[in-house]
């Protein structure tokens, strides 16, 4: 395969340096090409000239300018890799507070929450693991150390401008857990006039939520910024409460027309009782448990043009994650905890992004990142001895490590037959302080084929996660001697629409991965650690259909088909307490779709009213039980619906008043995501919009 690489590469910089030897004059812009959402296509902007603010949002509408893909902004239809754009109007319309939900609707994603809001949540993309997704915020990497995931529970959707989703692909740009993809949560730059609004919402279960957001700029600087608060009783008869602090900002400098200065910070605060901390048959609910969690980001970045061609870009960024759990003695548990692991990661990238002048379409970046990645796990567990004395043993669990990791990309971006053929190639190699070096080629293909409205899309990455410190080092578990995950990925589809009215995607892809980290048997007095089974395969198909029914009336969906998992491992598997190396909670088939109906001039000539039902399927999937073996879990169906009405009237500073309520489980299903972990029942909110200026 590696040598397959090699051949593609040579005939790859052959053609390039074939151009450039026969360029006299500028080649003729690119044909549009159609894009994954459905859109026309406009023409592409070269990464050095932005466009101006009209321009721009003229241009996402017709055709979203995404970054996550390659690091280079670029329409989303002259992409070869397989992306989805979620944008801040959508996730509007559907009142949607919480990024993990607007993920539920993307396809290939799979969001498990165990419990009520905010208690852990997992994203996972194409069957791959929680540890094998990589979480950016703003582009920063906020994966833990020691669990090697992100948990998705409170990262709200104030201030957003979008979410991206790259569906596999990811290795080469971004190196370790990015094997299943990567999520980006990219959030809004000020502009224009100064604006605030606040809203306010409650509903049953003593729900409430409260939002304030401001935006704007003041002459060279841009700001934005966001704080809610969520509170919740939650729907457990006991000590099920749960709040969520969320603060984030966004200012932007503008040091004349070829330098800009940009600052990030976000804080979270919540906490979130656990009545299901100890789930083992029988145990009765906990009233006692609390977990506390921290989260902190801030990132300094600095971006120059050089001349007309040459783009360049540094940031430093500082991300704190903090998690406090306790549990005292109460009736029916005699033992205890308490638990304490902040983590650490802090690092920065250096990167250039040049334009070929005599050549359209071509681009190349470069560049360097760095990260120092440090944890402490401190743990003490007292739990019964039924063999006195003594009656309580204590357990401390306490480990602290830290690694570095730098790596090197290089990418080639080249558009071939005048448009026709969009050619994207690179490499990155990773270093780690802990597993030496690592090589993660890339390619990807677009071939946009306007006479019949179609674009063909087709990639291959590789790409390798490195264990977490818990998987290393953890007191009973961990296994220092682990290897890193090794991944390979083929993606190809294609995207037709038929004028302004409708659109399919349909897209395959199949992931092999090596040395895949699971839990295995152990001799005494430990009984099971990690350890690398020998490879798993994962293959899949996705269909997306969008139309529109009428004036107005707009359906959307997804299905995505994961195919049985073959394995090849060298260890004698068990039903109890061994993990299987096959997606856990990850369904073989799901849904979802949206129907979305919106009509201005209804009673005012300025109003408006926005529905939507949003339904998601989760199939069968296996997953852990309370026994600790593994079983089938059925397949749930969620609905949520919501209304909206805009009154329009023109108030002094108030140009928007709003109204609405959503019903989350709408038809009150009785379901969970994860075994022992109960859903949350219906929940009716209510609310208020105001929009200042």
């Amino acid at each position: 395969m590696r040598f397959f690489i090699l051949i593609s590469s040579t005939i790859f910089a052959t053609a390039l340096f074939a151009q450039i030897a026969h360029a006299q004059t500028p080649a003729a812009a690119s044909s549009p090409a159609q894009t994954q959402s459905q859109q026309p296509a406009t023409a592409k902007k070269n990464a050095s000239q932005p466009a101006t603010p009209a321009k721009k949002e003229e241009a996402q509408k017709l055709n979203p300018i995404v970054v996550t893909a390659t690091r280079i902004p670029q329409p989303i239809g002259e992409v070869g890799t397989t992306i989805t754009v979620v944008e801040d109007p959508q996730i509007q319309d559907q009142k949607i507070d919480r990024v993990a939900d607007v993920l539920r609707e993307v396809p290939g994603v799979q969001v498990t929450q165990t419990g009520s809001p905010g208690s852990v949540t997992d994203v996972m993309i194409r069957g791959a693991t929680a540890a094998q997704t990589l979480i950016l915020v703003d582009g920063v990497d906020v994966n833990a150390g020691a669990t090697g995931s992100f948990d998705m529970a409170n990262l709200t959707t104030d201030n957003l401008d979008r979410v991206e989703v790259l569906r596999g692909a990811g290795g080469s740009l971004y190196g370790s857990q990015a094997i299943g993809g990567v999520v980006n949560v990219l959030s809004n730059e000020g502009d224009g006039p100064p604006t605030a609004s606040l809203r306010s919402s409650g509903g049953n279960r003593a729900t409430s939520q409260q939002i304030g957001t401001v935006s704007g700029a003041d002459g060279n600087l841009h700001y934005s910024g966001a704080v809610s608060y969520f509170s919740t009783e939650g729907f457990r008869p006991v000590n099920d409460n749960s709040d969520n602090l969320a603060l984030n900002g966004r200012l932007d400098y503008h040091l004349g027309d070829d330098t800009v200065l940009r600052g990030f910070a976000r804080y979270i605060a919540s906490n979130v009782s656990l009545p299901n901390l100890n789930i083992a048959s029988g145990s009765p609910l906990d009233p006692t448990a609390h977990q506390r969690n921290e989260f902190m980001l801030f990132k300094g970045e600095v971006e120059h043009h050089f001349g007309e061609y040459l783009l360049m870009r540094a940031n430093a960024f500082f991300v704190r994650q903090d998690l406090r759990a306790t549990s005292t003695p109460y009736q029916g548990f005699i033992g205890s905890e308490e638990d304490r692991v902040p983590d650490e990661t802090r690092g920065g990238l250096v990167e250039g992004v040049f334009t070929w002048p005599r050549l359209e379409g071509f681009r190349t970046l470069a560049g360097f990142d760095f990260k120092d990645r440090w944890v402490r796990s401190d743990g003490i567990f007292k739990f019964a001895n039924f063999m006195p004395p003594p009656p309580l043993v204590t357990s401390i669990s306490l480990f602290r490590a830290r690694r570095q990791e730098y790596a090197g990309y290089l990418e080639q971006e080249g558009s071939f037959l005048h448009g026709h053929v969009l050619v994207t190639g690179g490499f990155r190699v990773d270093g780690n302080s802990q597993f030496g070096e690592e090589v993660s080629p890339a390619w990807s293909v677009a071939i946009p084929i306007t006479k019949i409205s179609t674009t063909l899309r087709g990639s291959y990455t590789e790409g390798f996660r490195a264990p977490s410190f818990d998987e290393l080092f953890f007191p009973g578990f961990g296994n220092p001697h682990l290897q890193p995950e090794i991944s390979s990925e083929y993606d190809g589809g294609f995207t037709t629409t038929f004028g302004e009215r409708a659109s399919f995607t349909a897209t395959y892809f199949s992931r092999r991965v090596k040395n895949l980290i699971v839990t295995v048997p152990a001799p005494p007095p430990v009984f099971v650690t990690a350890g690398n089974a020998a490879r798993v395969d994962v293959q899949g198909v996705e269909i997306v259909p969008s139309l529109t029914l009428a004036k107005g009336l707009t359906f959307s969906g997804n299905v995505t088909v994961l195919d049985e998992t073959h394995v090849d491992a060298p260890f004698n598997f068990t039903k109890a307490f061994l993990t299987p190396p096959r997606p856990l909670r990850v369904p073989k088939h799901s849904a979802s779709a949206l129907l979305q109906y919106v009509r201005s001039g209804n009673f005012l000539p300025h109003d408006k009213i926005t529905a939507n039902v949003n339904y998601i399927f989760v199939g069968d999937r296996d997953d852990i039980t309370v026994q600790s073996t593994i079983a089938n879990h059925s397949a749930y169906n969620l609905v949520n619906a919501v209304v909206s009405y805009t009154m329009g009237i023109p108030l002094k500073h108030v140009h928007n008043e709003e109204v609405f309520a959503r019903v989350n489980n709408l038809i009150d299903r009785n379901y969970s995501q994860a075994f022992g972990f109960k859903s949350p029942t219906i929940n009716v909110l209510a609310g208020v919009q105001l929009d200042f200026e």
